[in-house]
């Protein structure tokens, strides 16, 4: 048989009578046929008796099949990395589009090429009416990944910044090839984000902020160490990015937030910040204790709260550990299926300066970190013995190497030191 034989005439499986069966079965065959197409692609073709169509397009799903394998067991990363990049997302998302177009149209074609001929009204109704629900059907994984897609886009053009990539961030993106001129630097070995925990406040008020912390990672290994700085230091050195700024010594750190927000011209070399507050006093915290901190991550407290009760799988939470090392326990599946209401809490409680540009280096980088030891670190004092914020301890600790281990009892810094496993 070969392409555009008639099929009765080669004894296949065609339109014409079929020896006499009922209608009813060949209807079925047909049925069943186009209904495995997508997995099969081409079978309804050679039993059609179309042997090239139909060996090239069971050809062609084997070779695709065998690619996406082979890019799956070797191109990981490289995954992670593009599924950071907004272009591909929406690239993914129209081929999505179109495969599940291709799906729909394969089965249609399917059936059309084995429907049987003489078929009373009913029947042909009953066979149209199938194909149209088998071709819903199929669309669905293809378009529901396609949403994946779009919905993931939105969340990185809406929550990271659009702005070049701070010095120190992009020798740590050389270590996983993030941009072409990095390749040519020095690679970091550690990158410091400040990350911020804040409460909203009234419509015409600044967000309070509680809960601030120094996350330093190392790129080689992932561990990371979380060093939470009390609220209530005091003689807090605020710095405006070249100079200090007046600021009163009984006035807590927290306080640095709300100075920020309400006189953005503070911060040094103008321009526009997405931030003011949280930029004023990631800059001081960098100053205070003497280490590049280049970026933030303010999160809103309610929005954690609503995020650990959409993950009803993440572990109980630790002190002083942030929101996603304790949803870390949570299950792929769990996160997938409620993906758009994560993504739509993280769209309206996480601000942040880190530059989508970074994101595909940063995210080989996050994988480390799910794997490796976290680490929290809390000076043990108690309000009234609160240490000042130039006291060398606190840049002692800062100064430590990412899975250092630290001593529990007091340290050489001379600080208490509270010291959990966020694993």
């Amino acid at each position: 048989m070969v392409d555009g034989d008639p099929a009765g005439a080669s004894g296949g499986a065609g339109r014409g009578p079929a020896g006499g069966r009922a209608a009813p079965v060949r209807l079925a065959e047909a049925l069943l046929v186009a209904a495995v197409s997508p997995v099969v692609p081409g079978i309804a073709h050679l039993r059609a008796g179309r042997v090239r169509l139909g060996g090239a397009l069971l050809g062609a799903q084997a070779a695709a099949l065998t690619a996406a394998a082979l890019a799956a067991g070797r191109y990981r990363a490289l995954f992670l990395e593009l599924s950071a990049r907004p272009s591909w997302l929406l690239a993914l998302a129209a081929a999505c589009v179109a495969l599940a177009a291709l799906w729909a149209l394969l089965i249609a074609h399917s059936y059309a090429v084995l429907a049987p001929e003489g078929l009373s009204p009913l029947w042909r109704l009953a066979g149209g009416t199938t194909v149209s629900v088998l071709c819903l059907l199929v669309i669905v994984p293809p378009l529901s990944l396609a949403q994946y897609g779009y919905v993931q886009r939105h969340l990185i053009r809406t929550v990271f910044a659009d702005g070049p990539a701070a010095p120190a961030a992009v020798q740590v993106a050389a270590r996983h090839g993030g941009t072409r001129d990095a390749a040519r630097r020095p690679a970091a070995s550690r990158l410091n984000v400040l990350l911020i925990g804040a409460e909203p406040g009234e419509p015409q008020a600044p967000d309070r902020v509680g809960g601030i912390t120094l996350a330093a990672v190392d790129a080689r290994s992932g561990a990371t160490t979380l060093l939470s700085l009390p609220d209530g230091l005091r003689r807090v050195p605020v710095w405006s990015g070249t100079e200090p700024v007046p600021f009163p010594p009984g006035r807590p750190l927290a306080d640095v937030y709300r100075e920020g927000a309400a006189h953005p011209e503070l911060l040094a070399g103008g321009g526009p910040v997405r931030d003011p507050g949280a930029e004023l006093l990631k800059r001081t915290v960098a100053h205070m204790l003497g280490l590049d901190v280049p970026y933030y991550v303010k999160v809103d407290a309610r929005g954690v709260r609503e995020l650990a009760g959409t993950t009803s799988r993440a572990a109980p939470a630790k002190k002083g550990c942030p929101f996603w090392a304790n949803l870390r326990e949570t299950g792929p599946l769990a996160v997938l299926k409620r993906y758009q209401r994560l993504a739509r809490v993280l769209i309206n409680s996480v601000n942040t300066d880190v530059p989508r540009r970074l994101l595909p280096a940063l995210a080989g980088l996050a994988a480390k970190i799910e794997k490796a030891e976290i680490t929290s670190l809390r000076p043990a004092a108690s309000a009234a013995s609160l240490p000042r914020a130039d006291h060398p301890a606190l840049r002692a600790l800062a100064a430590r190497e990412p899975g250092d281990p630290v001593p529990a009892a007091r340290p050489a810094s001379g600080l208490p030191i509270l010291i959990e496993s966020c694993n």
